[in-house]
């Protein structure tokens, strides 16, 4: 008996965290059920009492999402309500600049989630979703998040698996460690076709007012577009107004970046990607 609340606590935990990841479309109480690994007389219970209080919403075609009530709660963690209320005019002021996906990201363990986007109309890979969980290794803002985190967990994802998303995934630990480095030393990461073969986004990191790196800030661009030191500037220059509003001190955003390629990317390891 003693384990049984424990139990029913990691299975409705499991049941949200596989609604969340589901499709848009949303999922039936089988699908949960095989989804989740949780028995589907079990499901059905726990899932109408979620339905109940407002965790999940069930549609005419009897698929079920995540329900308002459950982001009203989310939305105000004071882990990122401050941030997100802080970054969101910065954002807006980037996003009228750029027309491209701007997104704010935290890291959580060893995964980025994405805490605010604005998303370009026209820009299909534009799909990174509020609360979605990335790998670190594989985007601008995983990357910035990773080369600030501690030493401990750094160097636990750097030794892997680190997984292919694309051809030009970091997959070899020297290679990603390099990277890492540049990221410290620039202030910057460019994610080239990492983790989607068509775009590229560059990110900076957003410190604290303890001068600590607590998100990142990136922009997402088709590859074929520059993403050279014009918008570098730009990622970081919005990064440091963030940073600043947060109570972050100066002297904290890395290096300067300085040339580019001829298609705009720097010449760091952090932006270059070889294969």
């Amino acid at each position: 008996m003693a384990n049984e609340p424990r139990s029913l606590v990691r299975r409705t935990l499991r049941i949200l965290e596989t609604v969340k990841d589901a499709p848009t479309a949303g999922l039936t109480l089988s699908e949960i059920s095989r989804r989740s690994g949780v028995p589907l007389t079990t499901t059905h219970r726990i899932v109408g009492e979620l339905r109940d209080w407002g965790a999940l919403e069930r549609d005419e075609a009897g698929e079920y999402r995540i329900g308002l009530r459950l982001w009203e709660v989310t939305a105000v963690t004071p882990r990122t309500e401050g941030l997100q209320r802080v970054a969101l005019p910065f954002m807006q002021d980037l996003f009228e600049t750029t027309r491209r996906g701007v997104h704010l990201a935290v890291r959580e363990k060893d995964k980025v989630v994405f805490v605010e986007c604005f998303l370009s109309p026209d820009t299909a890979a534009d799909r990174a979703r509020v609360g979605g969980r990335y790998a670190l290794h594989a985007t601008a803002v995983g990357l910035v998040l990773l080369a600030h985190a501690p030493s401990e967990l750094r160097e636990r994802v750097i030794k892997g698996p680190l997984v292919a998303f694309t051809p030009r995934t970091y997959t070899r630990e020297r290679e990603l460690r390099q990277a890492l480095a540049d990221i410290r030393r620039s202030g910057y990461a460019i994610s080239d076709r990492q983790i989607h073969p068509e775009y590229a986004s560059v990110a900076a990191p957003v410190f604290g007012p303890s001068n600590t790196v607590t998100a990142a800030l990136s922009v997402i661009v088709p590859h074929a577009e520059s993403h050279g030191p014009s918008l570098v500037h730009l990622v970081q220059a919005t990064a440091r107004g963030i940073s600043r509003a947060l109570g972050a001190g100066g002297g904290h955003t890395g290096g300067s970046h300085t040339g580019g390629s001829q298609n705009g990317i720097h010449a760091s390891s952090a932006g270059r990607k070889n294969g």
